[in-house]
């Protein structure tokens, strides 16, 4: 059985006499205007045109009503027709939506991990090396101090030499302390450049690629939002900060009911109860 189609159209007809009552409203408003009030006459005059601008304010409100709710009822069916396929099909884009997401962050943890893997890598190799060049250096560093030992005891070897007047002996031990220094030297430099050159051609591991298929038309973007997860220290906060003061709203609707019902009684800091005249008028 087929579903009868709501109705969706409305006609809508202003009147001559609508427009005429339409343009006197502005003609009433025009002339109250001009009124002042300063005697008992004047305010009787008044109160007579407040009567007849109700009055002319009930009429026109009524022909309004009477526009509007075949309008409001047109929109209302188009609502309930569209509206429960459009909300399962944003029910079916939220899922899609969510599944792309998840997918996306599948791809995004696993480049995170082949990364962390390299560094973890890089860190060990860097490691390695850094035990390696301090073994060198203290290898290094140990023949060295076996050269210069050495050149200690040509030294030593000279200078006894040179006390016994033995020139040829003194001039021997003079070249084994210069050869002893200056192999200690090159015993160093040498080690060092060693350690330089294979910090230079150790290798860095980068991560594994991960590739994620272009999906097209589709793409996401990080937003950030803020939740309340202490209301008393948000209060705190924004009475000590006038930058995020904006962030508590005052609900004026319930600072005026707490006022209709205490009021001179109201007793709130920074809240103040106060009287003010609310005109009202019914038709004779």
């Amino acid at each position: 059985m087929n579903q009868a189609m709501p109705e969706f159209s409305a006609v809508v007809r202003i009147t001559p006499e609508v427009q005429e009552q339409l343009a006197n409203s502005n003609a009433l408003l025009t002339r109250v205007k001009g009124y002042v009030v300063e005697s008992d006459a004047q305010a009787q005059t008044v109160n007579v045109d407040l009567q007849n601008i109700k009055s002319a304010a009930k009429n026109l409100d009524g022909i309004r009503k009477s526009i509007v709710k075949p309008l409001d009822e047109a929109r209302s069916n188009a609502q309930a027709f569209f509206m429960p396929a459009l909300d399962t099909l944003k029910n079916a884009e939220d899922h899609c939506k969510r599944l792309l997401l998840g997918w996306q962050e599948k791809i995004e943890a696993a480049r995170r991990e082949a990364q962390r893997k390299a560094d973890e890598e890089n860190r060990r190799i860097r490691a390695k090396q850094e035990a390696e060049a301090a073994a060198a250096r203290a290898k290094a560093e140990e023949q060295a101090r076996e050269a210069r030992r050495k050149a200690e005891e040509a030294e030593a070897a000279r200078q006894k030499a040179i006390a016994e007047g033995n020139a040829r002996a003194a001039a021997e031990a003079a070249a084994r302390a210069a050869k002893e220094q200056e192999k200690a030297q090159l015993i160093i430099e040498a080690a060092e450049a060693k350690i330089a050159y294979q910090e230079q051609v150790a290798p860095v591991i980068a991560p594994t690629p991960i590739a994620a298929p272009e999906i097209k038309g589709f793409s996401s973007r990080t937003v950030w939002k803020a939740r309340v997860t202490d209301k008393q220290a948000l209060i705190r906060s924004a009475a000590e900060r006038t930058d995020i003061a904006a962030l508590l709203l005052v609900d004026e609707k319930a600072a005026n009911r707490l006022a209709g019902a205490l009021k001179n009684a109201l007793n709130v800091p920074g809240l103040e109860a106060y009287e003010e005249k609310v005109a009202s008028s019914r038709m004779g």
